[in-house]
């Protein structure tokens, strides 16, 4: 019973060990990553949301993974979800090894169970793949746990009739369940083959990106960016300017060199006039000095080296109260999205812009989308009073600055 116990203590005393470290790998060395998956989706408290969400296959888990990632707002939150998802998907691992291979020493039933959370968290620190597979493996995985409990034969029956369903509500990580019916299986590929042909049908994707997982990888035709301008790209959204300053004053992007720029005025290195110029740069002079922006004499154009970049831009050019730029860049990045969602942020931003211009009717649009989420309501309650109050606008002290910079300026930009 000594011996028993100690087995016991040591495994928990691991798992703990691998799940702190997992909370600390994500909030200590990759927070970044953690907030800009949160930039790349709109999670919405509606039934419309709901329904078009699982009007296709993995639809659920898709739902359920954004319902995740809207508190990735705050690294804190991520390193913690991340935490405990490791800790679910060790457990089930677990638990199916018990229910599947019981005369196996527990010991080696523990260290296999460790390897598939492990895979998972690993291909979590890819920006192309959302948080879909994961939890469309978690759900397949419960699902296969409640059917061990059955007896054989009813087990393989339920398989059976559950399957198409798990599939639709999962994707293609429904293959799992074959292994619930082993006596049975060519019956039960059959049936997931038939779910996924059928599905094509329906949902309007080709049959190779269904087979793949509608939400489960994004694919790198659409850059995300590099971990640089992800990690510059938070130090901006938090105003951390001497970070951005001591971290990447050396850096070959354009857009993080033009952050670094916007830091040191923010801190008060460099003036106004001394910042544009060095933004502002005519083509035939850049000489190579990597710059977002660049003038031809008639107007501006903008450099989007990535999507997080194009965030980046959106941040940079409000700063330096260039509303219709700031707007453009934050409609580019959301219409960039690798699975044409939206964004909570990039809608903030627009509601921003379109008050500093004085389209408060676009602004109310935009504000009435805000207005069922989570962590951007109670901001887009307070803009509503003021958009609906001209008034209160101007006396806004950054409002009322961006509205007199943006009316006395020359409109360089077209959109």
């Amino acid at each position: 019973m000594a011996v028993k116990n100690c087995y016991n203590y040591w495994q928990q005393a691991i798992i703990l060990l691998i799940t702190i470290s997992i909370f600390c790998f994500w909030y200590f060395a990759f927070p970044y990553v953690i907030v800009i998956r949160e930039s790349l989706l709109l999670f919405l408290w509606n039934s419309g949301y709901f329904m078009e969400r699982v009007a296709i296959p993995g639809g659920l888990a898709e739902y359920i993974g954004e319902g995740l990632v809207q508190f990735f707002r705050n690294p804190l939150n991520g390193a913690v979800i991340y935490a405990l998802l490791f800790l679910i998907e060790q457990w089930l691992t677990c638990q199916l090894l018990k229910q599947a291979f019981p005369a196996w020493k527990k010991t080696i039933r523990f260290a296999l169970s460790l390897i598939p959370p492990i895979i998972l968290w690993r291909i979590a620190m890819i920006p192309e793949v959302p948080l879909t597979p994961t939890i469309a493996i978690i759900l397949v995985m419960a699902v296969m746990l409640g059917l061990t409990y059955l007896p054989k034969k009813i087990r393989a029956i339920s398989t059976c009739v559950l399957l198409p369903i798990v599939y639709w509500l999962t994707g293609p990580a429904a293959i799992l369940l074959v292994f619930c019916a082993v006596r049975w299986m060519p019956l039960t590929v059959i049936l997931f083959a038939g779910s996924l042909i059928g599905s094509s049908w329906i949902a309007p994707y080709p049959l190779q990106k269904i087979a793949m997982g509608i939400d489960y990888y994004w694919g790198k035709e659409r850059n995300i960016g590099t971990y640089e301008q992800m990690e510059c790209d938070m130090l901006v959204r938090m105003n951390q300017w001497d970070n951005i300053i001591s971290k990447f004053q050396y850096s070959n992007s354009a857009t993080v060199t033009s952050a670094v720029r916007l830091a040191k005025f923010e801190t008060g290195q460099i003036g106004r006039q001394e910042l544009f110029s060095s933004m502002v740069v005519p083509k035939e002079l850049q000489n190579g000095t990597p710059t977002i922006f660049s003038s031809n004499g008639l107007h501006l154009s903008v450099n989007f080296e990535s999507l997080t970049a194009a965030y980046m831009v959106s941040d940079i050019a409000i700063q330096m109260y260039l509303p219709t730029i700031s707007q453009r860049a934050a409609f580019e990045a959301m219409e960039f999205t690798p699975n044409y969602n939206k964004s909570g942020r990039a809608l903030q931003r627009l509601v921003q812009t379109n008050m500093i211009t004085g389209n408060y009717k676009t602004a109310l649009k935009y504000l009435s989308i805000l207005e069922e989420t989570t962590f951007y309501r109670e901001w887009a309650h307070e803009m509503r009073h003021m958009a609906e109050h001209p008034q209160l606008v101007r006396k806004n002290p950054f409002f009322k600055q961006a509205q007199e910079a943006y009316a006395n300026a020359e409109d360089m930009f077209f959109i």
